[in-house]
């Protein structure tokens, strides 16, 4: 399937459904996600017509791909197939005998890293491998290509990029016309995208996955609730305080969306959706009823001029800590 296939730009993050995911005894992703509802996730987001899922080998090391595989095998019928679903999954992360994390992209660990993935899904070929949160100071004109070049002759892979930590390091991959495609954060938040990169000379070449589309749950309508789920565990827990209150104080200045039609959250993603800076936007999900508030945002009417200049002005910036030294 190609980019210009996609229906709408609504995609499906999956790291949720890779559950606790412990690294050397300590939890680095969310709460625990159970075989059926994880499963039971993707087969709705299948039928309500989601074409992108983005997941990664380290996401409950392995396990969400795992779901995916098993959603995609329960979900094939006479008028469905693979072909109808971008897969995009990431690499890089190898967990050691003793639990360390360490980071792998070697062409050696990249194809035993593509294989495994594929294995998972029960898919043939990816159609997006990322490396997964790499170093900021990456050197990728001088990384060796022809491995990745190699799996996209052999029909292992159709494209490669980075699923980079900053914006300022997804810049360094553009500036090196590494692969084809970034993903970065991007939420009403967090717009550096469209000033860091929107004009870069080779912004054409690249798909822009746009990922913490709803800031790490900050911009819900959970965060006026006060409901303490926000806060019960998993990675939003490990959020420095200073950003938590950054956050907190950012989505009260935008206070005004919640008496719009779809409320906070819904408005939140129909920004992300409607932004010229991004070609699919992967928000996070860990039940239906977030996945059908996530496809309610497709039937927002489109956010005027007059809303979008109110978002900007309530949230001129990010915090000064957040950008370069």
């Amino acid at each position: 399937m190609n980019w210009s296939n996609l229906t709408h730009k609504l995609g499906l993050g999956t790291w949720q459904l890779g559950g606790v995911n412990l690294i050397h005894g300590v939890a680095m992703g969310w709460d625990s996600m159970d075989e059926h509802t994880a499963v039971g996730i993707l087969q709705t987001a299948f039928s309500s017509g989601i074409q992108f899922i983005d997941t990664a080998d380290s996401y409950g090391q392995g396990q969400a791909e795992l779901y995916i595989g098993q959603a995609l095998q329960a979900h094939k019928n006479s008028d469905w197939d693979r072909s109808k679903i971008m897969i995009c999954t990431k690499f890089g992360n190898r967990v050691l005998d003793d639990g360390t994390m360490v980071q792998d992209f070697s062409p050696e660990h990249l194809d035993r890293a593509v294989d495994a993935s594929l294995a998972r899904l029960s898919c043939d070929y990816l159609d997006v491998l990322l490396f997964h949160s790499p170093p900021e100071n990456f050197d990728w004109a001088n990384y060796d290509r022809g491995p990745l070049d190699e799996l996209v002759r052999l029909g292992k892979i159709k494209e490669y990029g980075v699923s980079s930590k900053s914006v300022y390091g997804a810049k360094s991959v553009m500036d090196a016309e590494f692969g084809t495609v970034i993903e970065v954060i991007f939420n009403a938040l967090d717009r550096r995208v469209a000033t860091v990169l929107g004009n870069h000379p080779s912004r054409k070449k690249y798909h822009v996955i746009g990922r913490v589309p709803l800031a790490s749950g900050f911009l819900t309508d959970k965060v006026f609730l006060k409901d303490p789920s926000m806060f019960g565990g998993g990675y939003r827990s490990k959020i420095p305080e200073r950003d938590v209150k950054w956050f907190i104080e950012s989505a009260n200045r935008l206070a005004f969306l919640k008496e719009m039609q779809g409320g906070l959250t819904g408005n939140a993603l129909a920004f992300c959706l409607q932004s010229d800076c991004i070609d699919v936007v992967i928000p996070g999900v860990k039940d239906l009823s977030q996945l059908h508030a996530h496809l309610n945002a497709l039937d927002i009417p489109e956010l005027s001029d007059e809303v979008i200049k109110k978002i900007e002005d309530a949230i001129p910036t990010v915090p000064s800590w957040w950008l370069p030294a």
